[in-house]
């Protein structure tokens, strides 16, 4: 028992090491889509609300967002504890700005879970949305609630394309 006390102290137990992994995931996969939204002139599809969710007693499964105009991107515990990391693409901003993004942020996905190039075999932990969903509107209510102590709102710079 005492060995099994240790092992968890250290951060070194499998469920340990598999969250770190989806954590540095769902990290690097939010930094790298907001590469995406650079090319866009209008703000609002530059925009992105970072939601922490640590510490709220209403959605105790929920850990982090990232939400924009086009994508919900969520960490989760799962009924185990196990982190998952949850991908819902806007209806609308596919029938007005076509899959190329959608289609680079699967990518981008894919690439950073695969289990080719990590460590920790984490592809199992990700949930795409097969059906587009209405995501806009919830982040539109996000931005206009506002920033506070567990909501950051930022647009990334703009960013003229490269021919």
């Amino acid at each position: 028992m005492t060995k099994k006390v240790e092992q968890q102290s250290t951060g070194t137990t499998p469920d340990h090491l598999r969250n770190e992994a989806v954590t540095k995931a769902f990290e690097k996969i939010s930094e790298e889509s907001l590469h995406l939204l650079k090319v866009f002139e209008s703000a609002q599809y530059r925009t992105v609300a970072t939601v922490d969710h640590l510490g709220n007693d209403r959605y105790p499964n929920l850990v982090r967002e990232s939400i924009s105009y086009f994508w919900n991107l969520t960490l989760s515990k799962n009924k185990t504890g196990n982190l998952v990391i949850y991908f819902s693409y806007d209806t609308e901003a596919i029938s007005k700005f076509g899959t190329m993004i959608y289609n680079q942020t699967l990518r981008t996905i894919f690439a950073t879970t695969s289990a080719a190039t990590a460590n920790v075999n984490i592809e199992d932990s990700v949930r795409i949305n097969s059906v587009t969903k209405n995501v806009k509107d919830f982040f539109f209510k996000r931005i206009m609630d506002g920033e506070n102590e567990s909501v950051s709102i930022k647009a990334v710079e703009h960013v003229t394309q490269q021919k």
